[in-house]
């Protein structure tokens, strides 16, 4: 082995060990450091697979059954650079996430709908009632 081989042996495995702190899905992303920081706020996970990202599933904590039927709420219409950064403070506001699933395109903008399940029913229903129609921009 060369130094130059060592030396570049060494560099792609610090950048494979830096990278390893950031999930796929959001290394790289144009949001990456305030996706980070919820992920730092919240302490839940995000992982990208099968064209969505999945923030959450389950909570920090959750001890207990996958939550019930009726616990998911579809959000649409939502604009295409907005990410998880600003729809989680929205949707827990009105209670706990499970998870989101935001439906992502391989160019790393969202499809512009979302699945949002709650810990409860009655958070769920309190989201249609109260988001319904709720402009995020």
């Amino acid at each position: 082995m060369t130094a130059e081989d060592s030396t570049a042996a060494m560099s792609s495995d610090s950048a494979a060990g830096s990278s390893a702190k950031v999930p796929e899905g959001v290394a790289g992303a144009p949001n990456e450091a305030a996706l980070l920081a919820l992920m730092e706020r919240t302490g839940y996970s995000m992982v990208q697979e099968n064209g969505q990202r999945k923030y959450g599933g389950p909570p920090p904590g959750w001890e207990g059954p996958h939550p019930q039927r009726g616990c998911e709420v579809f959000v649409g219409k939502i604009p295409r650079d907005v990410y998880e950064d600003e729809l989680v403070p929205v949707f827990e506001a009105v209670g706990r996430i499970y998870e989101l699933r935001l439906m992502m395109d391989f160019d790393g903008k969202n499809r512009g709908y979302a699945f949002v399940m709650y810990c409860h029913k009655h958070e769920a229903k309190r989201a249609v009632r109260e988001l319904n129609n709720y402009e995020i921009r």
